[in-house]
């Protein structure tokens, strides 16, 4: 089914004449680029694209089926929509509530000559398509080949940011637009920080460092967080800091993606990996959901949290990622991008989950 024909059937059953949409997420498959400006009219017999001089050319050449309208400062939204609200008698528009300032909602449902219902259009993200999976696939790849990488690019004696900005180069240097979010690199006790930012803090041998990363390709996220152990030398394992802690949170992990197949609820699957972290004795250090769902965004709905009961649909792409973090002393977390599939679950990475040392060394 294509883009359009799924939002009419979404209009149908909203009981809705069109819709307006204007974020920067929801626009993206019909823009074909991602931009915060311009707007999307789809209504049950037109769709039609409203936008300004920077982006009409573009939106020509990548756009079909769509009317397009030039946005201008003397020819405001409005007065570009209402014509068409006229013509097509739109008595019910949903838009998009959340996503729009109090002010500018008020706005439009005095400047718009329809009734303005607000409406979430995020259940329309959640399935992909498959082109979407190609391009997450595509995105996830970046990522994993620069984790592979990173963890021989690792030194003593590096800072944090200079990790990150390496990282970064090279996930560009793959093909990627941009990193999906500020790349998380958290050495030593800084790893008990969830969302560590690359600091100037110097990485010494002998430390866990965790990276949270992730590309964004042709508009499209990935996201990826390992945990290397960082020395030139491989330890005896009951000398390694953390180590029962790392054994804990890929045992956990594991148990979340076993979980994962259609029909399951989202908060079954965290519960499979809060059970393992809870029965080792750690459950007060991970305050954080197993996961989220990924796309456009970086973070998105469904979630793996304790209260999201969703149910799991053949073409959801979730993360799974839990974590243990010991204020002090450090943390470990573990993250894949996982395709809920026709019987089960494909984890879209290969870099091993098995303790990896910088360098070439192995553990576990």
């Amino acid at each position: 089914m294509t883009l359009l024909a799924t939002l009419r059937d979404w209009l149908d059953q909203q009981q809705l004449d069109a819709v307006l949409i204007s974020s920067r997420q929801n626009k993206q498959p019909h823009f074909g680029f991602a931009t915060g400006s311009g707007y999307v009219l789809v209504t049950r017999h037109t769709a039609h694209i409203v936008v300004d001089f920077r982006y009409y050319a573009q939106v020509a050449e990548q756009t079909s089926g769509y009317q397009l309208h030039l946005l201008e400062s003397q020819k405001p939204m409005p007065a570009i929509v209402n014509p068409i609200i006229a013509s097509e008698n739109l008595r019910r528009i949903g838009f998009e509530g959340e996503q729009v300032s109090w002010q500018t909602g008020s706005d439009w449902q005095t400047q718009l000559n329809t009734t303005l219902v607000a409406v979430s259009l995020d259940a329309l993200r959640q399935i992909k398509t498959p082109q979407e999976i190609a391009t997450i696939r595509e995105a996830c790849r970046i990522a994993d080949s620069s984790a592979a990488h990173i963890r021989r690019f690792i030194q003593p004696g590096m800072r944090e940011r200079e990790v990150a900005a390496e990282l970064e180069w090279f996930m560009k240097q793959q093909g990627a637009e941009k990193p999906s979010f500020d790349t998380i690199v958290a050495s030593g006790p800084r790893g008990a920080l969830p969302h560590g930012k690359a600091s100037e803090k110097v990485i010494v041998a002998g430390e866990l460092v965790t990276l949270d990363f992730g590309a964004q390709y042709q508009g499209y996220c990935s996201d990826m967080t390992r945990t290397f152990l960082v020395t030139g030398r491989d330890p005896a394992p009951e000398k390694m800091p953390l180590w029962s802690v790392y054994h804990t949170v890929l045992t956990a992990q594991l148990a979340a993606i076993a979980a994962i197949r259609p029909g399951v609820r989202c908060c079954d699957v965290d519960a499979a990996a809060r059970n393992v972290i809870t029965e080792a004795g750690y459950g007060a250090n991970f305050g954080h959901n197993t996961g989220h769902a990924i796309g456009i965004d970086v973070h998105e709905n469904p979630r793996f949290s304790p209260t999201d009961t969703t149910i799991l649909q053949p073409g959801m792409l979730l993360t799974v990622e839990p974590g243990i973090y010991l204020e002090g002393q450090g943390g470990v977390r573990i993250e894949d991008v996982v395709l809920v599939t026709a019987d089960g679950a494909e984890v879209l990475y290969t870099l091993p989950k098995t303790l990896l040392a910088t360098g070439e060394g192995s553990w576990m």
